[in-house]
C-alpha cells in the first residue's frame, strides 16, 4: 500500500512538472490578437500588447509587457492606460482543488492619464452598446451558473505596484493633479464572495509616493500605512512633507457611498512660512514658523463638489511671523493723526489685493513697502457647506491689533460682510470696515463706527472708485460694542 501511494505521488509530480514545462514552452504571443479583440468586444477599449507574453516555470506564472488601453470614441484614440510589465505567479497544487492561490501580482511602471472632458464625461468612458448587451447577458448566465456551482476561492498573497504615475485633469475647470512615483505593497489580501463588491475585499498596504501636485499645492515624501475592510480604508499613520514642513495625518475613506466620503486630520507643528511663500505664493514675502491643525470631512469629486461638502475646522497659530513689503504699523500710524486719517486705505489695499490676485498673494502684492513683524498670528475658521466662518482671526504687532470677522463663500467666491477692525484695549474697534462683493470685484462699505473726522476723506476716496457711501451716524457716548474677544491680546 505504501509503495502504491509513493508511486501515485511520484506520477502526480511528473504530470505537474510536465505540465509546467509544456506551459513554459508554449508561445502565447500568437494569441495577442484574440486577447485584444476580446477586450474590445467586452469592454469597448482598444487594447495593444506591444511587448511579449511570457510564461515561467519557477514559479509558474505569466508576464505581459508594454500594454496600452485607449478610448476609440475619443479623437486620436487617446491612451489613458499604460503598463510596462505585469507579472502573475500562481501555485499549481491548489488548482487541483479548484482553488486559486496567487503568490504575487506585480505591476511595474503603470501610468494612468485620466481626463474629465468639457462635456462632463471621462476619457475612459465608452459608449459601446454591443459590450453592454453582452455584459448583461453574461451577468445573467453567470448568475445562473453560480446557483449551480460556487465560485472558486481566490487567495492572493501579495500585490506590488512599482513606479506608478497618475494624472487627473479637469478640462472644464482647468485644474490638474499629478501623483508621481507611487510604490505600493499590499499584503493579507482577502476576498469574501458572500459580500457585495468592495465590501468583499480586505487588505493591508504600505504606500510611498514621491510627490502630489494639485494646482499650487505641493506634497512630497508621502508614507502611508493603510488597511481596508468592509469598503472602508483606514490610514492611521501618514507622514508627509508640505512646503518643506513635516506633517502627520490621519484619514478614513468610506467607499460604500456613491461618491467616496473622507475624514481627514492634519497636524504640522512647525510650518515654514518662507517655504510656503516661495512655493505657493511664488514670492519671498513671508517668514517665521506657525502651528497648523486641520480637521475636516468632504466628498471626493470635482473641485466644486469638494468645496460644497467640505466641513470642519482649521487653525493656524504662531509668533514672530514676518511680512515683507507691508508695514502695517506705518499704515495704522496715520490714524493717530486726525488730519491724515484715511481708514479706507487699508480696506482698499486688502480688497484690491483680492481683486488682483484672488488670494493672499494678491493682498500682499499691493504692499506699502517696509516690513511687518507679527507678535501673534491666530487664524481659526469653521467650514460648512462651502461657507468659511472667521471664528477667531486676529493679528498683533508691537503697537497694533487687527481683527477680522464675518464669512466667505468659497463656492461662489464672495465676501459675506467680512469685517476688519483696529482694536483698542477694551476689544472695541477704533474704526472698522466691511468688505462685500466677489473676490475679484470687492466693494468697501464704510462702517458707521468709523472715526468722525474721516468722513469727508473716506467719501472722497470711495467716490473716486464709483462707490456710494452711506451716511455715518454720530457715535454715541458710553460703553462701546465689543468687536473682538479672542485669544490675541492688545499689545502693551
Amino acid at each position: 500500500m505504501k509503495k502504491i501511494l509513493i508511486g501515485i505521488v511520484a506520477l502526480l509530480g511528473l504530470v505537474i512538472i510536465g505540465l509546467a514545462i509544456a506551459i513554459s514552452m508554449a508561445d502565447l504571443n500568437k494569441y495577442k490578437p484574440q486577447i485584444e479583440k476580446a477586450v474590445k468586444d467586452n469592454a469597448g477599449y482598444t487594447m495593444k500588447i506591444n511587448g511579449k507574453i511570457g510564461v515561467s516555470f519557477s514559479p509558474v506564472g505569466i508576464s505581459i509587457s508594454n500594454v496600452t488601453l485607449s478610448n476609440p470614441n475619443i479623437n486620436n484614440n487617446q491612451q489613458f492606460f499604460k503598463m510596462h510589465n505585469l507579472s502573475v505567479a500562481v501555485e499549481v497544487m491548489p488548482l487541483l482543488s479548484k482553488k486559486v492561490k496567487v503568490k504575487y501580482i506585480v505591476l511595474n511602471k503603470l501610468s494612468l492619464d485620466i481626463k474629465k472632458l468639457k462635456n462632463g464625461k471621462f476619457n475612459f468612458e465608452v459608449a459601446n452598446k454591443k459590450a453592454r448587451v453582452q455584459n448583461k447577458s453574461q451577468k445573467k448566465e453567470a448568475g445562473a451558473k453560480e446557483k449551480k456551482a460556487k465560485l472558486p476561492t481566490v487567495d492572493i498573497k501579495e500585490v506590488r505596484i512599482k513606479n506608478a504615475n497618475v494624472t487627473f485633469e479637469d478640462l472644464k475647470a482647468k485644474t490638474k493633479a499629478q501623483i508621481k512615483n507611487i510604490n505600493v505593497a499590499v499584503d493579507n489580501i482577502g476576498f469574501n464572495p458572500a459580500k457585495k463588491m468592495l465590501q468583499a475585499i480586505s487588505f493591508d498596504a504600505k504606500t510611498k509616493i514621491e510627490k502630489i501636485i494639485f494646482n499650487q499645492f505641493n506634497i512630497k515624501d508621502i508614507k502611508v500605512d493603510a488597511n481596508m475592510k468592509n469598503a472602508i480604508i483606514d490610514m492611521s499613520n501618514m507622514k508627509l512633507t508640505m512646503y518643506d514642513s513635516l506633517a502627520d495625518a490621519r484619514a478614513r475613506l468610506d467607499l460604500n457611498k456613491k461618491i467616496p466620503f473622507a475624514n481627514i486630520e492634519l497636524d504640522i507643528p512647525k510650518f515654514k512660512m518662507q517655504s510656503f511663500s516661495k512655493e505657493y505664493l511664488k514670492k519671498d514675502i513671508l517668514s517665521g514658523i506657525v502651528k497648523v491643525h486641520k480637521k475636516f470631512t468632504l466628498s471626493l469629486g470635482d473641485l466644486k463638489t469638494i468645496k460644497k461638502t467640505l466641513k470642519g475646522t482649521a487653525l493656524i497659530d504662531g509668533e514672530g511671523v514676518g511680512i515683507k513689503g507691508f508695514d502695517l504699523d506705518k499704515i495704522l500710524s496715520k490714524y493717530n493723526n486726525a488730519k491724515k486719517t484715511n481708514p479706507a486705505d487699508l480696506g482698499m489695499s486688502l480688497a484690491s489685493g483680492f481683486a488682483k490676485g484672488g488670494s493672499i498673494s494678491g493682498i500682499f502684492g499691493t504692499g506699502q513697502g517696509g516690513t511687518t513683524l507679527l507678535k501673534r498670528l491666530h487664524v481659526k475658521v469653521d467650514i460648512a457647506k462651502g461657507i468659511v466662518k472667521l471664528s477667531d482671526v486676529a493679528i498683533s504687532t508691537g503697537k497694533n491689533r487687527v481683527a477680522f470677522k464675518g464669512k466667505l463663500d468659497i463656492v461662489r467666491q464672495r465676501f459675506l460682510d467680512m469685517q476688519f477692525g483696529v482694536m483698542d484695549a477694551k476689544n472695541c474697534a477704533k474704526f472698522s470696515q466691511t468688505i462685500q462683493g466677489t473676490f475679484t470685484k470687492p466693494k468697501i462699505k464704510v462702517d458707521a463706527n468709523s472715526i468722525k473726522s474721516t468722513v469727508n476723506m473716506v467719501s472722497s476716496l470711495l467716490s473716486s472708485f464709483g462707490v456710494k457711501t452711506p451716511k455715518i451716524a454720530k457715535k454715541k457716548e458710553g460703553k462701546c460694542k465689543v468687536f473682538y474677544n479672542g485669544v490675541v491680546k492688545q499689545p502693551k
